[in-house]
C-alpha cells in the first residue's frame, strides 16, 4: 500500500514506535476527545429534543458497518496498537490486555471509512450552527491533530479520513433532516407516498430536485429579504436556537409555503 499520509508522518511513526508509552498517551487522549460528542449529542437529543445529530451519527455508522461488511481492509502491518485507543479497547472484554501491546495479535476491526474524523465532524458543526462556536472551533482544531496521529499509528489509511470527512459533511445530511422532522412527530410526511417517489430518493434525484426548488425560491425578493434578516440576526449571534427563535420559525413557515406553491405550479 502506498499511502501519502504514512510518508508525511513517517518520522512521528518511528517515534511512535520506539516509545510505545506515547502511543497509549496519545490514544488514551484522542478517546477522551471523542466523549464530547458523545454527551453533546445525548444533551441536544434528551435535553433540547433536537434528533437531528443523533440521527446523523447513526446514519453514518450504519454506512461504515455497510461498507465493512462489503469490503473489509485489513489493518496496516506496521499498525501500532494501544489497549487505550478505540475499538481496540474492547478486546480487552475477551482476552488479558496485561501484556505488551506490540507482541499482541491484532484483531480485525471496520477501517474504511473513519469514524473517528465522520462524528467529529458532524458534531463540531452541529455546535458552530447553534451558538457553541468556540468549543466546535476547539473540536475541529483537536481533530487535526487527531488526524495526524491516526496515520502516525497507521490506524487509518488516508482515503479512510478523506471519505470520513466528505460523508460528515455532504453524505448524511438527509439523515439530520429525517431527524428533525422526527422531533416534530412529522416523519410520515417525508417519507415515500409513491413509487416514483422512492426511486427519486433512493437514487438522489430527490436531492437534486429540492436543491433545483431552493434555488428557484431564493430568485424571490420577498425570500432573498428574509434570508438577510437571519443572516443578520446570526451575525448577532441572536439565533442560538431554531427551537426558540420565532424569526426562523417564521422563516422556515414561510419558505415551506412557498415550497409547496411552487411544487403545486410545477405538478
Amino acid at each position: 500500500v502506498v499511502d501519502t499520509g504514512f510518508f508525511l508522518t513517517a518520522r512521528l511513526h518511528a517515534f511512535l514506535e520506539r516509545n510505545r508509552h506515547w502511543n497509549d498517551v496519545l490514544a488514551g487522549v484522542n478517546s477522551l476527545v471523542l466523549v464530547v460528542p458523545s454527551v453533546y449529542a445525548a444533551y441536544t437529543m434528551l435535553w433540547v429534543g433536537d434528533f437531528s445529530l443523533v440521527f446523523r451519527l447513526l446514519a453514518t455508522q450504519l454506512l461504515r458497518s455497510f461498507c465493512g461488511w462489503f469490503t473489509y481492509l485489513p489493518p496496516d502491518p506496521e499498525y501500532l496498537m494501544s489497549y487505550y485507543d478505540f475499538p481496540d479497547v474492547f478486546q480487552c472484554f475477551v482476552k488479558d490486555c496485561s501484556g505488551d501491546p506490540a507482541k499482541q495479535e491484532v484483531l480485525p476491526f471496520v477501517s474504511f471509512f473513519s469514524g473517528h474524523v465522520g462524528t467529529i465532524v458532524i458534531c463540531a458543526n452541529h455546535m458552530y450552527m447553534y451558538g457553541h462556536r468556540k468549543m466546535a472551533v476547539m473540536l475541529h482544531v483537536m481533530n487535526i491533530f487527531q488526524i495526524v496521529r491516526l496515520l502516525a499509528s497507521r490506524g487509518h489509511y488516508s482515503i479512510d479520513i478523506i471519505i470520513g470527512w466528505c460523508v460528515a459533511v455532504y453524505v448524511c445530511n438527509p439523515a439530520g433532516r429525517l431527524g428533525s422532522y422526527y422531533a416534530r412527530g412529522e416523519i410520515q410526511a417525508v417519507l415515500p407516498q409513491t413509487p416514483t417517489e422512492a426511486f427519486e430518493v433512493v437514487t438522489g434525484i430527490s436531492d437534486s430536485l429540492n436543491e433545483k426548488r431552493v434555488a428557484t425560491l431564493l430568485k424571490n425578493p420577498d425570500a432573498q429579504k428574509l434570508m438577510r434578516s437571519v443572516r443578520k440576526k446570526e451575525r448577532e449571534d441572536v439565533w442560538c436556537s431554531v427551537k426558540n427563535d420565532t424569526i426562523a420559525q417564521f422563516a422556515a413557515e414561510h419558505l415551506k409555503t412557498e415550497m409547496e406553491a411552487y411544487s403545486r405550479k410545477e405538478d
